[in-house]
């Protein structure tokens, strides 16, 4: 069968995104009138390719973007997937006004505190402890009787590895490691 067969055409690596399907629609928009030829000019691409750029039969390369944008004076970004720089300061806005809602209840304190906790431990190290702490909270929630019983198997294991008596199976020479 021949390579440009329709049967092998790979139609899976196509990913829809609504923001890119409407690029000829923002381009047109961003031309403000400006010719193909003059844009194509601008951005060193021949006239053709603009006029593909603008039918939707393509779409130019990230390079070729940014010479775009700069001819149209308009934001990359946008002539990309339409998001406006509006709507990610927006988004931010929102993050913020959360943020602002948790420091509010804190001491001037527990603020400083988390911020020496960011600047020493990193948001993935605070993570990670809130995880070991939701393992305490479990534990917590343990029957008394269940958490004598770990508290004594950890006493067991922590009495056996670090004794030196021979029952400890750490000790036993398949163990070992070879040199």
């Amino acid at each position: 069968m021949d390579k440009t067969a329709k049967a092998t055409i790979n139609r899976d690596r196509f990913i829809a995104m609504p923001g890119i399907n409407c690029f000829p629609e923002r381009l047109k928009i961003a031309m403000e009138g400006m010719t193909n030829v003059a844009l194509a000019s601008k951005c060193g691409l021949s006239e053709s390719a603009v006029r593909g750029y603008l039918k939707g039969r393509s779409y130019p390369g990230i390079d070729k973007i940014q010479a775009i944008a700069q001819a149209c004076n308009a934001p990359m970004v946008w002539l990309i997937t339409g998001e406006t720089v509006a709507e990610k300061d927006e988004k931010i806005a929102q993050m913020s006004d959360s943020l602002a809602s948790v420091l509010a209840v804190m001491t001037q304190e527990q603020r400083h505190q988390l911020a020496m906790a960011i600047v020493q431990h990193g948001i993935s190290g605070i993570f990670n402890a809130l995880q070991g702490i939701e393992g305490i909270a479990a534990f917590a929630m343990l029957p008394e009787n269940e958490r004598a019983r770990v508290m004594r198997l950890y006493s067991e294991v922590k009495k056996g590895a670090s004794s030196g008596d021979r029952d400890n199976e750490l000790d036993n020479p398949t163990h070992k490691q070879t040199g």
